[in-house]
């Protein structure tokens, strides 16, 4: 996956304000793509976030979404390698079944790529 990936997503989802791919296993992460500069602290807690979600006793699958009047936290975990993530934030108007379907199609073409 590369960075134009992160921005061709962007691009395709209006209201998404940033995408992060995240390392779980070191709480890394490794590439990030907004139109305004987000803080590292602001990107680590995206990932600290992500970690939460996918491992303990409740840990989700997948896809993750959290949601609040604000906008969302969309997850989605790369099928090769679950210590890969898909981390974004949204706007309250998003599509988050595009959003949803658009990170599993970046993985999927990494996969056959």
């Amino acid at each position: 996956m590369t960075h134009d990936d992160l921005s061709r997503f962007r691009a395709g989802i209006g209201t998404c304000e940033l995408l992060t791919l995240v390392d779980l296993s070191t709480g890394t992460v490794l590439m990030s793509d907004s139109d305004v500069h987000f803080g590292q602290e602001r990107l680590d807690h995206l990932c600290d976030l992500a970690r939460s979600v996918f491992t303990g006793d409740l840990a989700a699958t997948g896809t993750a979404i959290l949601a609040g009047p604000t906008g969302s936290r969309v997850f989605v975990q790369s099928p090769d390698d679950a210590t890969e993530v898909l981390c974004g934030l949204f706007g309250p108007a998003a599509d988050l079944g595009a959003a949803c379907a658009a990170g599993a199609a970046l993985f999927h073409r990494d996969r056959v790529a």
